[in-house]
């Protein structure tokens, strides 16, 4: 959901009609009606009662509209202390993992950047290990990290952005491609590449359980502490992998191979977090800006 919706709601709501909502915010009634069934979709609810004349809130409706309306505050009181911080700029530290950011991370950032460009964001890499060194100090406002390790932190309010499942990675003339079925037995004699334990831990974990579903005995003969690096040994043909399907866009190359293993079954996911006590304005106006980008873009969530 993006405040857009949630102020259509609010209108639709104080009007008891969607045209004359619609006319609040110089759109059609067709226009405001589907951006209010998307939100129901999303909050598997319905939030009125049709009629051919006017609508009612139902029950579920009449309680999503003080929420509705303590978010849309939120955000107006967000950008009123940015208007009064007057030349002194605000700072938005925002703490990520690499791979599964790059797709949309600094898109999201430039278009934050245009819309309150008095607003400094400072963008920190760091592998899972060491976003969690990161929550434990309170050193960002926003952390994008794995589901698993942010929900450890009770101070911490989580939402889920993105799912993956693993995939083998190996170059395209790899001769276990050519076979119908993957054969496990004689992949387990390839060298194997991993991350460093520190770096990935959950991810490691979670791909030596695979590996024990698949019957898959890998022998690990290097580990690596950048993406790029463990990508780049796969192209140059000194060993294979298991990754987060994802990982196909994020070094192009004409001669890497992923293969889904275990198809159709979730194993990372993404999450945003930031401290349910922050009080840092920047954080409502950069998740509003967010949450509208999912929208527009649902392809990359």
């Amino acid at each position: 959901m993006d405040t857009k919706q949630l102020a259509y709601f609010v209108a639709a709501a104080k009007y008891r009609n969607f045209s004359r909502a619609a006319e609040e915010f110089y759109l059609s009634q067709p226009a405001i009606s589907h951006q209010i069934k998307k939100l129901e979709q999303e909050l598997d609810t319905e939030l009125f009662v049709r009629n051919t004349k006017k609508v009612a809130l139902t029950e579920s409706g009449a309680l999503f509209l003080e929420d509705a309306r303590a978010i849309l505050e939120s955000v107006e009181q967000a950008k009123q202390r940015l208007a009064q911080a007057g030349k002194q700029p605000a700072v938005l530290r925002i703490c990520h993992l690499a791979a599964p950011t790059h797709f949309f991370l600094p898109d999201v950032v430039n278009q934050f950047h245009i819309r309150y460009p008095h607003v400094k964001v400072r963008l920190i890499r760091q592998d899972a290990y060491g976003i969690l060194e990161n929550v434990s100090r309170r050193d960002a406002d926003l952390y994008f990290s794995l589901m698993a390790d942010l929900m450890k932190y009770a101070s911490l309010h989580v939402e889920k952005i993105q799912s993956d499942s693993f995939c083998l990675v190996t170059r395209k003339d790899h001769p276990a491609l050519q076979q119908e079925k993957l054969d496990f037995r004689k992949l387990a004699k390839e060298p194997f590449l991993v991350f460093y334990p520190n770096h990935a831990r959950y991810m490691n974990k979670q791909i030596a359980e695979l590996c024990t579903r698949l019957d898959f005995h890998p022998q690990i003969t290097e580990q690596f502490d950048l993406y790029e690096s463990l990508l780049q040994a796969v192209d140059a043909g000194t060993g294979i992998s298991i990754l987060p399907y994802r990982s196909r866009d994020y070094m192009r190359s004409d001669h890497l191979a992923f293969t889904l293993l275990d198809e159709g079954r979730d194993h990372l996911d993404l999450g945003m977090a930031w401290e349910q006590e922050n009080s840092n304005p920047a954080v409502p106006l950069f998740l509003e800006l967010f949450r509208s980008y999912t929208q527009e873009h649902p392809e990359m969530f």
